[in-house]
């Protein structure tokens, strides 16, 4: 099931924060699909470097029914099998979008690392 995050405001801007508070690298990249049409387009990508607080955000101008596609990559070679805990959120106009708060969590394999991808609706 693809979650659904909203309802959003078309009138503002939609904020990613991606950060990561088990002291992996992230690197992320992000596509956004405008509704009624099936081309994505990446509007963000980026690499942190595992320092503790570190985080990187992305805007977008977004519509309800519109779909984002998040790809997230956690590494620590030093730590392998070792657990992880990164987050996006989504805000508008500083507030948190509701439902847009998105755990990311695991294990990384023997080389320390680990990737998850998904998409979102937005409602």
């Amino acid at each position: 099931m693809i979650p659904r995050v909203g309802p959003i405001d078309p009138t503002a801007p939609v904020r990613i924060e991606v950060a990561c508070d088990s002291g992996h690298a992230v690197a992320y990249a992000f596509w956004h699909r405008p509704p009624g049409t099936d081309e994505w387009k990446k509007f963000a990508e980026g690499r942190t470097d595992g320092s503790p607080g570190e985080r990187h955000q992305a805007t977008l101008d977004a519509q309800p029914h519109a779909q984002i596609y998040y790809w997230v990559a956690v590494s620590n070679p030093a730590r392998p099998h070792a657990a992880y805990h990164a987050h996006l959120t989504l805000t508008q106009r500083d507030a948190p979008v509701p439902h847009g708060s998105i755990d990311l969590h695991g294990t990384t394999d023997a080389a320390g690392n680990d990737s998850v991808e998904q998409w979102l609706d937005l409602v």
